[in-house]
C-alpha cells in the first residue's frame, strides 16, 4: 500500500469498504498491528465480538491458524501471547451499538489517561452507530452523511486518524470483483479524505482499490489495485502476491 501511495494520515478520515466476510475488519487490524511502529489505537468494534477480535490479533502477530488461537482465548490461557499483544497500544471498545456520545466519551477518556489524544480512531462499522440521525424516506442515508462529517470533525479536532468500516451496494455482496466508488452503500464518499474498497479475486489473495485519495493516486472505477497474499486461517496478509493491476 506505501508503495501505491496509500496511507493512513492522521487528522483525515478513511472509509474501507467491502462485502460481508471479505475481510476489511483483519485488513484494518492486521495494517495497525504489522505497522512499524505502534500505532495509538481506538477501535470500536461493534461488528465483530472480544474472542474473535482477539484471535485474529494473535493470528495476525504470530501466525499461528485462527483455531488454536480461538482455543486458547476461550480457554482464558494466553499467557504466552501477552506479552506480545501487551506492546501494541491498542484499546477496543465492544459496544453492539455504540452512540456517538459514547465514542466522545472513550475517545475523551483515552486523553485524560494517558494525555495525549489516540493516533487512530477505528469504527467498525458506521452502520452500527446511533445518533447521526438525520435520515428521511427521501434522504434514506442521511444519517450516515451527517455521520461522516461529525468523524471527520473528530480527526480534525484530535489528529487521529479516523477510519470507518462500511458495506457496499448489493452487486457487489459477493467480493469477486472490483468495487468502483460507485459501490459504496449510501454513495458517502463525499468527506472521506481516502476510500478503499476490497475484492477476494481468488481465495488466497486480498484486493485492495483506492477510489478515492486527496493524498494520492486513486482510480474510481475501482480497476486498479494492489493485490496482497491473503491466508484466511492465520489472518496474514502479506506481500507475496504483491501486484499492482489496471485494467
Amino acid at each position: 500500500m506505501e508503495k501505491a501511495g496509500t496511507r493512513y494520515i492522521r487528522g483525515q478520515l478513511s472509509l474501507t469498504v467491502a462485502g460481508g466476510g471479505t475481510g476489511k475488519s483483519a485488513y484494518t487490524l492486521s495494517r495497525i498491528l504489522r505497522a512499524e511502529s505502534a500505532i495509538p489505537t481506538i477501535y470500536f468494534s461493534a461488528d465483530s465480538s472480544a474472542d474473535i477480535q482477539l484471535s485474529r490479533a494473535i493470528s495476525i502477530l504470530t501466525g499461528v491458524e485462527m483455531t488454536e488461537s480461538m482455543s486458547a482465548v476461550r480457554r482464558n490461557d494466553i499467557g504466552t501471547y501477552a506479552e506480545l499483544l501487551d506492546e501494541h497500544p491498542i484499546r477496543f471498545d465492544y459496544a453492539a451499538s455504540p452512540t456517538i456520545d459514547d465514542i466522545e466519551d472513550t475517545v475523551s477518556a483515552w486523553y485524560e489517561l494517558y494525555g495525549e489524544d489516540a493516533h487512530m480512531v477505528v469504527l467498525d462499522n458506521i452502520t452500527n452507530i446511533r445518533g447521526g440521525t438525520q435520515a428521511n424516506d427521501e434522504d434514506p442515508f442521511g444519517g450516515l452523511e451527517s455521520l461522516m462529517d461529525w468523524a471527520n470533525d473528530m480527526a480534525r479536532q484530535t489528529g487521529a486518524h479516523v477510519a470507518g468500516l462500511h458495506h457496499t451496494t448489493g452487486p457487489h455482496n459477493d467480493g469477486q470483483s472490483p468495487i468502483p466508488m460507485s459501490g459504496v452503500k449510501g454513495q458517502i464518499t463525499r468527506v472521506p479524505a481516502l476510500v478503499l474498497t476490497l475484492h477476494k479475486p481468488e481465495e488466497d489473495v486480498l484486493a485492495v482499490s483506492t477510489v478515492k485519495n486527496r493524498a494520492g493516486k486513486s482510480d474510481a472505477s475501482g480497476q486498479t489495485f494492489v493485490s496482497l497474499g491473503f491466508d484466511g486461517n492465520t489472518m496474514q496478509i502479506t506481500d507475496d502476491k504483491f501486484s499492482t493491476i489496471t485494467y
